[in-house]
């Protein structure tokens, strides 16, 4: 790529000149040299690295960068100093100074050496552990154009989702974002849409942000009448996240989620959270972080539909954690998660006629030592505390990770309790969680064996098998946009649950990227007899499952999406045989317009088209008859 400079020449100087010409014409001015350079990582070349060339006299910028074999040439450039900056995904960013000669002929070669991140955090050997900590020593130009290329890298990685945008062009180098909203189309009983926005971009002094907020909403169709077995409702949510460096982050959301079953009992849910996170990628990582989480209802809009959960509950949770990896000498883990929750319980869970205002603070607390015994082995000791409605548990935990290739590691953990008091299995407050979550704290017993690999640019996966016993009552919800349903998977204290959980995401090709991410979970085990009289459930199986998928074609800008989610249990009681079950799948596909030219306002269009088909019954016996909802949706995306 030429570099293109301005040059400072007055048109009086020209004329000043003219008399001293030669008479067969101009004297021309001698070419500029050339500046050029390889970039390595251990002597080998580091290919489509990005170069950017800062002249500190005339505060020019031009970007370039480096061929297959590492190389890069700018065949003129002026005489002056120069800031080059070398950056590629992965690797810290470089800079070197140098003197660009004016004598015909010379040639400035430079020679630019990259670090790994990982390496760099390993040793304590990164200066520059991100480029955002050059922006003293570089403009803010610089700045722009480095993070314009983290984030088009990131969007060419990533999962193909529906209405999410990989490849974005801006408005100018300090703004980019995304406008999509989707609709029903389709002729069913209830009419969705959805709108997102997003903005992101960086502040004058190097701060990035990204501010993304959305709107969901169900209603009849006009001419439907107000039914009992029909809902409406809406979920909105708004989310801010601030970077003052490549290490610090700080994120404020809020959400809300409500249906409405045509009477004065809507089901809602809300949530606000605020946090702080350092050093997540490199060295130690620290965190602080809030929620309050207000739910109503929510029995009335879930599968199972029983009165065993709190009519409406608050929680309060503080979380806190502090780790350090192992080096040279040992590192250290240490976490807390603090909740006070409220809940109104009705009669079948408090026994009596009437419905209680009870309250279960409960915490949970780990500190763990990392040891390296050997270059390619460390091993994690430490302990597990959980403490609920004046009852505890204290368990010993310990995990080893063994490495067998390139950031390729076999690991195995285990956890015990071996002391115990009976208040914490009799809380009729079950803890709700993410199905995601882990629940070592809320767990007897625990063993889980796997192999991961690290992030880099030849992908990353995780393969984990796990066998936990429960020690409490915990409905672990699906992750959803909450829009329809609350779905969740009910445990109680003596089940036992097996899971199996894989992720991956891979470059397949220069044309094509995927990531995947699968779970199945069996549930089964006796309960244990204080949990069965408290809830009135004396037998509890069945099993769940989740998938996510998504494939992106990189030269026609198409993605698809594609999820799966379902439950079958079975909880059974004095009065009978209570099932929970749910179904949903959804697939979605988004293309690129501007493969074809449509670009309005300069932006990237993108159509989007998404199939959702669910389930979700009570206590029907003949899941047949169940009736299905299917959604066909379209709609458009404006990334820019």
């Amino acid at each position: 790529m030429g570099l293109s400079m301005r040059r400072r020449l007055p048109y009086f100087l020209a004329l000043l000149f003219l008399p001293l010409a030669a008479p067969s014409g101009l004297i021309a001015e001698p070419p500029s040299p050339p500046i050029s350079g390889v970039v390595r990582h251990l002597q080998k070349p580091v290919a489509d690295a990005l170069i950017v060339f800062y002249n500190l006299g005339d505060t020019s910028l031009t970007r370039s960068r480096t061929a297959s074999d590492g190389t890069f040439v700018v065949p003129a450039a002026p005489v002056g100093v120069y800031d080059l900056v070398a950056y590629k995904k992965g690797f810290l960013p470089a800079l070197i100074r140098i003197w660009h000669p004016s004598l015909t002929g010379a040639l400035s070669s430079v020679h630019i050496q990259l670090l790994p991140r990982d390496a760099a955090a390993e040793s304590g050997a990164a200066e520059h552990s991100s480029a955002w900590d050059l922006r003293d020593k570089v403009p803010s130009d610089v700045l722009r154009e480095i993070t314009l290329e983290e984030q088009h890298e990131s969007g060419r990685m990533a999962a193909a989702l529906p209405g999410a945008s990989s490849n974005t062009m801006r408005i100018d180098n300090a703004l980019g974002g995304e406008v999509r909203s989707v609709a029903d189309v389709s002729s069913g009983d209830t009419s969705l849409s959805r709108t997102a926005v997003g903005v992101r971009g960086g502040l004058p002094n190097g701060w990035r942000y990204d501010l993304r907020g959305d709107y969901s909403a169900v209603a009849d169709t006009a001419g439907i009448a107000a039914d009992a077995s029909r809902t409406t409702g809406n979920a909105a949510g708004i989310a801010l996240e601030v970077a003052p460096s490549d290490l610090d982050h700080v994120r404020v959301t809020s959400r809300r989620n409500t249906l409405s079953f045509h009477d004065d009992r809507p089901a809602s849910l809300q949530s606000h959270s605020v946090s702080w996170s350092r050093g997540a990628e490199e060295g130690s990582a620290e965190s602080v972080a809030a929620r309050y989480v207000d739910e109503a209802n929510l029995y009335r809009a879930t599968s199972a539909g029983t009165s065993f959960f709190p009519l409406a509950s608050r929680t309060l949770e503080v979380k806190a954690r502090y780790a350090r990896p192992a080096g040279d000498s040992a590192g250290v883990t240490v976490g807390m998660t603090y909740r006070y929750r409220e809940g109104t319980v009705g009669p079948s869970a408090a026994g009596n006629s009437g419905a209680l205002l009870l309250s279960a603070p409960d915490a949970d607390l780990s500190a763990a030592a990392t040891f390296r015994l050997a270059s390619r082995l460390e091993v994690d000791g430490g302990v597990v505390g959980r403490y609920l409605s004046g009852g505890y548990g204290i368990a010993p935990r310990i995990e080893a990770r063994y490495r067998v290739g390139d950031q390729t590691y076999i690991f195995v953990r285990g956890l015990h309790r071996v002391a115990d008091s009976a208040g914490i299995s009799t809380a009729v407050l079950p803890l709700v969680t993410s199905i995601d979550d882990s629940r070592e704290a809320m767990s007897r017993k625990s063993f889980a064996a796997g192999i991961e690999r690290s992030a880099g640019n030849g992908g990353s996966f995780r393969i984990e098998a796990s066998n936990q016993r429960v020690s409490e009552a915990v409905r672990a919800f699906f992750e959803s946009d909450f829009l329809t349903d609350f779905d969740s998977v009910y445990l109680f204290d003596g089940n036992v649950v097996r899971q199996f959980q894989a992720s991956v995401t891979h470059r397949l090709s220069d044309t094509v990227s995927g990531t995947i991410a699968v779970r199945y979970g069996k549930i089964e085990g006796e309960l244990a007899p204080d949990s069965a009289s408290m809830f009135s459930i004396t037998g509890n199986t069945g099993r769940f499952w989740t998938a996510r998928a998504g494939v992106e074609l990189l030269p026609t800008r198409t993605g698809v999406a594609l999820v799966l989610r379902g439950a079958r249990q079975q909880l059974v009681g004095a009065s009978g045989t209570h099932l929970n079950e749910s179904d949903k799948v959804a697939i979605s596909i988004a293309q690129d317009l501007s493969v074809i030219g449509l670009t309005p306002f300069g932006s990237d269009c993108k159509l989007l088209m998404a199939l959702e088909s669910a389930r979700s019954t009570a206590s029907t016996p003949d899941r047949v008859d169940t009736p299905l909802s299917n959604r066909l949706l379209g709609g458009l995306a404006i990334s820019f």
